[in-house]
C-alpha cells in the first residue's frame, strides 16, 4: 500500500536543520583517496529500502518501464559531485511525481548516500547487453575463429568458447585477454595471424555471442554474483606492480599514461579491449624494466578494473573562485547570505564531503522547494562541474560570513 507523503514542519525550521552543528573539518583529501568497499553488497539493498525502485529500474525491459529513467541505461554524471548536481536538477520533478503517487520521501544519511551512489556508479560501469548476431560477425572479423570454436565453427588451437557460455562476462574476457595475452600473441605470430584491434563495444557483442542470449537479467545477475571492491582494487594496483608504470593523479610511474586523469567513464568491455590493444607495448616495457608479468584471478580482475573506474567517481577538487561566482549567479546568496533565511552553508556538515552535500540537499529538498516556490524563485540548474566549484568555494572558508 502506498503511504502518504509526510507533512513537513515550518520551512525555516527545516532549512536551519541543514546546519545541525558546526562541523569539525576533516582532511580535504579523505573522500578523494578512499574508494568504496562493496558497491553492490552495500548499495543494492538501499536502492530498495529507500524507495528508489518505486520510480526507477535497473536494466528493465519495456514491460517494466517506470515513471523515472532506467538508471542502468541513463545518466550522464561521472562522479559523486555530478550525481549530487543531477539530484538537485531533477528535484522539483521528483517531488511532484512522489506527491502524485503518494510515495513517502525517505531520508538518506551521508553514509547511505555514498553507498547508494557507488552502487549506481558501478551499474553504469557494466556493459550494456550486446547483440548476438553482431558478436558472431566480430568472431569472424577479429579472427577469433582461427583459433577458437563457437557454435561448432572455428579452429581448435584455443579452447572451445561454447563450453564457457555460462560464466562469460566482460570481466571474464578482460581476465582471459590479459592472462593469456602473451601466449596468444606468440601463437598468432607463429600462425601468421594479424593481431586484431578491438573497439570499445566489441567485447559486449562477443560476450552475447558466446552466451548465446541477450537477456539483460542474466548478465546483471552474473555481475551481482561477482561483486567487486574498488578498495581492494586500490591495494592490487600496488601489489600487482601497476604503479610502477602508471600514476594515479601524478603519483606513480611515468612509463604509461596517468590513469587518474579525468575522462569519460569507460565500461568494463572498453577496459578489456584497451588491455588487449595495448598489451604488446606494455609487455615490452615490463620486460625492459624487469617488472614481473602479473596474473589476475576472477576477483582480482573485477576489483582492479572497478578501482580504475571509481577513480572518476571520487572526483577532484573544484575551483573555489568560480564557485564564488556560481554562489551569486545561481541565487544561493538570496537565502544563504548574511541575513538570509537559510543557514550559513560554509559552517555546516553539508560541505564535509560530496556524500554529505548530496544527503543534505536530498533530505531538505522538500522544504527548499516549498520556500522557493512561495518566494517565486526559479529553481537553478547546475551543469558539469558547477556544483563541485560551489562546494569548493564554501569549503575554502570564504563563504557567506
Amino acid at each position: 500500500m502506498k503511504r502518504l507523503v509526510k507533512r513537513t514542519g515550518a520551512v525555516f525550521t527545516l532549512l536551519v536543520m541543514v546546519a545541525l552543528a558546526p562541523r569539525a573539518r576533516a582532511s580535504d583529501g579523505d573522500w578523494l583517496t578512499v574508494p568504496p568497499s562493496q558497491p553492490v553488497a552495500e548499495g543494492k539493498p538501499l536502492f530498495e529500502q529507500k524507495g528508489c525502485a518505486h520510480c526507477h529500474n535497473i536494466w528493465g525491459d519495456e514491460s517494466e518501464k517506470r515513471v523515472g529513467p532506467d538508471l542502468g541505461q541513463q545518466g550522464t554524471w561521472r562522479d559523486l559531485m555530478q550525481f549530487a548536481g543531477s539530484l538537485w536538477n531533477h528535484t522539483p520533478t521528483m517531488i511532484a511525481k512522489m506527491r502524485e503517487r503518494e510515495i513517502e520521501r525517505s531520508t538518506i544519511s551521508p553514509d547511505e548516500m555514498r553507498k547508494l551512489s557507488a552502487y549506481l556508479f558501478f551499474i553504469k560501469f557494466l556493459d550494456k547487453p550486446g547483440e548476438v548476431e553482431r558478436g558472431r560477425e566480430l568472431f569472424e572479423q577479429r579472427t577469433c575463429a582461427r583459433c577458437h570454436q563457437l557454435a561448432g565453427h572455428g579452429g581448435t588451437t584455443g579452447p572451445r568458447l561454447d563450453e564457457l557460455k555460462d560464466s562469460v562476462s566482460s570481466f571474464f574476457m578482460a581476465q582471459a585477454l590479459w592472462n593469456h595475452g602473451p601466449e596468444m600473441a606468440a601463437k598468432m605470430e607463429q600462425l601468421r595471424i594479424t593481431r586484431p584491434h578491438l573497439e570499445a563495444d566489441d567485447i559486449r557483442h562477443l560476450v552475447a555471442a558466446i552466451r548465446g542470449a541477450t537477456r539483460k537479467a542474466g548478465l546483471l545477475e552474473l555481475a551481482y554474483t561477482q561483486p567487486a571492491s574498488p578498495r581492494a582494487g586500490q591495494g592490487l594496483f600496488q601489489e600487482k606492480g601497476c604503479i610502477k608504470c602508471h600514476a594515479i593523479a601524478g603519483a606513480g610511474g611515468t612509463i604509461g599514461p596517468d590513469l587518474g586523469k579525468p575522462r569519460l567513464q569507460p565500461r568494463v568491455g572498453a577496459l578489456a579491449a584497451a588491455l588487449w590493444n595495448h598489451g604488446p607495448p606494455m609487455w615490452e616495457n615490463m620486460l625492459r624494466n624487469g617488472i614481473r608479468f602479473p596474473q589476475l584471478d576472477d576477483r582480482e580482475t573485477a576489483d582492479l578494473l572497478t578501482y580504475l573506474n571509481f577513480l572518476q567517481y571520487m572526483g577532484e577538487p573544484g575551483d573555489a573562485n568560480r564557485g564564488r561566482e556560481i554562489f551569486h549567479e545561481k541565487s544561493c546568496s538570496k537565502c544563504h547570505d548574511a541575513g538570509g533565511q537559510g543557514p550559513d552553508l560554509a559552517a555546516t556538515d553539508a560541505v564535509e564531503s560530496p556524500s554529505h552535500w548530496a544527503s543534505a540537499m536530498w533530505n531538505h529538498a522538500t522544504a527548499m522547494e516549498k520556500r522557493m516556490r512561495e518566494a517565486r524563485f526559479t529553481w537553478p540548474q547546475f551543469g558539469d562541474d558547477e556544483m563541485r566549484d560551489l562546494v569548493a568555494f564554501l569549503r575554502s572558508g570564504r563563504g557567506n560570513k
